[in-house]
């Protein structure tokens, strides 16, 4: 890697020593303890949530780090996901029924599906209790009597929501 004048790398530069005003120190004493578990930095975490974060709002306009510059792993990615609930994730085309909700030990977690279908007999009540999130799927095909704003609430980087009946 190449020094500045002053002898300063870029990595230095990038990674550096910064003061964030307004930080809850509850949330940050959490943190730290749970970096220490991990056996990393609080900074190293910090950057990992944040870049966790930031990847929800794939229309920021930025351009993408290169080779995901920061290094977030797999291993973190997978354990914070799974922490939010059972993690189903890279399938063409998946259609889930109550009685699938309804089986699943945890709340679901659903991640880049191409077509997520939710069957007619899904309810709201199910949906609410056993689907935390749906992550980077191209379409989620939803039944009527299941309210459109409930699962768009949960959805992120999904490309499109239709309604089955509904042209």
């Amino acid at each position: 890697m190449h020094s500045a004048g002053n002898g300063e790398s870029r990595q230095e530069r990038r990674f550096g020593q910064i003061t964030v005003r307004g930080v809850d120190r509850s949330l940050y004493r959490r943190l730290s303890r749970l970096a220490r578990r991990m056996g990393v930095n609080v900074g190293t975490l910090l950057n990992q949530s944040m870049e966790l974060f930031l990847s929800m709002f794939p229309h920021d306009r930025e351009p993408p780090l290169p080779g995901g510059a920061i290094g977030i792993s797999a291993e973190f990615m997978r354990g914070f996901l799974e922490g939010l609930g059972r993690v189903i994730e890279d399938i063409d085309e998946l259609t889930l029924t109550r009685k699938d909700l309804l089986e699943a030990d945890r709340e679901l977690v659903l991640i880049r599906i191409k077509r997520l279908e939710f069957a007619d007999d899904v309810d709201e009540e199910t949906f609410r209790s056993r689907v935390r999130g749906i992550y980077r799927c191209g379409e989620v095909v939803i039944p009527e009597g299941l309210p459109k704003v409930l699962v768009l609430s949960v959805c992120r980087g999904v490309g499109k929501v239709t309604v089955r009946g509904e042209r």
